[in-house]
C-alpha cells in the first residue's frame, strides 16, 4: 500500500500550499518543532518515550488528541500499514481542508517516519520538500546544539520585563517550598508539564533543583524546546503551579470508597488492575484523593497509566453517582479476583 497516498493527493490537489504557508507560518513551524522533538525522543529513549512528550501538549493545541492516538498506535507496536490506514480513514471521516489538511499530513507522515526509524535529517528533508523554502525555511533543528539553545534563552531572559521576572521569582519560591515527597507527587501529574516551558528562564539555582528531580531525558527535552515566551504564559504557569500545590496539600474531607485499597500490597493491586479496563479505572479515579490515585498509578505499566490519565482529562465533568458505580465495580472485581 502506498502510505497516505489519498491524504497526500487531497492536500496537494485541493489546496494552494503557498497561500496556506504564507498565512500560517507559526502553526506550520510548531508542527515541525513537535515532530522533530518526537523524533529525538524516540531515537534516544525508544518509541514509548514519545508518550511522555505528547503528554506535555496543551489540550487546545490543534490535533492534540489525533497526535496522541497516532503516537499510542506506534508506541504499542501496531503494524505500519495499519497505522497508515487508520490515519487515512480518520482524515477522510473528518474531511479536513486547507491548513488542517496540511498539518494532519505533516504529523501523520512525520510519525510514520519516526516509526520507521528514519533519521532526524531525513524527516527534516521531508518538511523541506513539502514546504516552500522561500516562504518558511527551517533552521536545521537537529543541528542546533544545547549551547545555542541556552544562549537563546539568555537573550530572551535579558528582554523580560520586571513583571515577568517577578512571576518567575514566585515560581522559583514555590518550587523550593516543595518537600521531597511533594516533588514525587507533583511530578506524577500531567498538569505539571506546563511548568517545563518556563524552566530555562528560571535562575540557575532553581534550574539545578528541577534537574535534580526530573529524569535526564525530560530535562534534555526542556532545553531543546526553548522558545520565546509571553507574560501571559508565565502568569498562567505561576497560577497553575499555585493551584497544583494547593490541591496537593488539601486533604479530602470524605473517605473514599476506594480508600481500603491503600492497605493492599503492590502485588494485590497489580493483579486487580490487570482485570480492569481503562475506562472503569479512569471514571473511578475521577476527582479521587491523591493518595488513592497514587496507589493505583504506581502499580500500572507506564503506558496504561498515561491512558488512564488521558481518559480522566478528556471525560470532563461526570456525575458523582457514575463515579461511585465505577468504584463499586472495582470493589466487586477485587472480591472475585484471587490473590
Amino acid at each position: 500500500m502506498n502510505k497516505l497516498k489519498e491524504i497526500r493527493k487531497r492536500v496537494f490537489a485541493d489546496n494552494d500550499i503557498r497561500t496556506i504557508v504564507r498565512e500560517n507560518r507559526n502553526k506550520i513551524n510548531e508542527t515541525y518543532e513537535l515532530v522533530m522533538r518526537l523524533s529525538c525522543q524516540a531515537r534516544s529513549e525508544g518509541l514509548l518515550a514519545m508518550e511522555y512528550e505528547v503528554g506535555r501538549l496543551p489540550k487546545d493545541m490543534p490535533f492534540c488528541r489525533e497526535i496522541g492516538n497516532m503516537v499510542r498506535l506506534v508506541a504499542d507496536g501496531a503494524n505500519p500499514e495499519f497505522v497508515a490506514e487508520w490515519m487515512t480513514l480518520r482524515f477522510l471521516s473528518e474531511n479536513y481542508q486547507g491548513l488542517e489538511a496540511l498539518l494532519y499530513f505533516l504529523y501523520a507522515r512525520g510519525i510514520l517516519m519516526i516509526q520507521a526509524d528514519e533519521s532526524t535529517y531525513r524527516i527534516e528533508e521531508f518538511f523541506q520538500a513539502v514546504i516552500p523554502q522561500d516562504l518558511l525555511p527551517f533552521d536545521n533543528w537537529q543541528h542546533t546544539g544545547i549551547d545555542q539553545k541556552m544562549k537563546m534563552a539568555e537573550e530572551i531572559k535579558a528582554a523580560l520585563s520586571e513583571r515577568e521576572k517577578a512571576y518567575l521569582q514566585s515560581i522559583s519560591e514555590d518550587l523550593f517550598s516543595l518537600t521531597e515527597e511533594e516533588w514525587k507527587d507533583i511530578l506524577s501529574t500531567k498538569a505539571f508539564y506546563a511548568i517545563d516551558g518556563v524552566v530555562p528562564y528560571l535562575d540557575e539555582k532553581t534550574q539545578t533543583l528541577v534537574q535534580s528531580h526530573v529524569n535526564e531525558s525530560r530535562y534534555y527535552v526542556i532545553l531543546r524546546s526553548i522558545k520565546a515566551i509571553e507574560e501571559q504564559e508565565i502568569c498562567q504557569c505561576h497560577e497553575k503551579l499555585k493551584l497544583l500545590i494547593s490541591e496537593m496539600r488539601t486533604k479530602p474531607e470524605d473517605k473514599s470508597i476506594l480508600s481500603g485499597f491503600l492497605q493492599r500490597s503492590d502485588e494485590e493491586m497489580q493483579t486487580l488492575i490487570a482485570e480492569l479496563d481503562v475506562q472503569t479505572i479512569a471514571l473511578a479515579l475521577k476527582g479521587e484523593a491523591k493518595e488513592v490515585s497514587a496507589c493505583f498509578f504506581r502499580n500500572m505499566p507506564l503506558r496504561i497509566r498515561y491512558r488512564v490519565q488521558d481518559e480522566i482529562e478528556y471525560m470532563g465533568p461526570v456525575r458523582r453517582c457514575d463515579v461511585q458505580e465505577a468504584q463499586k465495580k472495582i470493589l466487586l472485581t477485587a472480591e472475585e479476583t484471587p490473590v
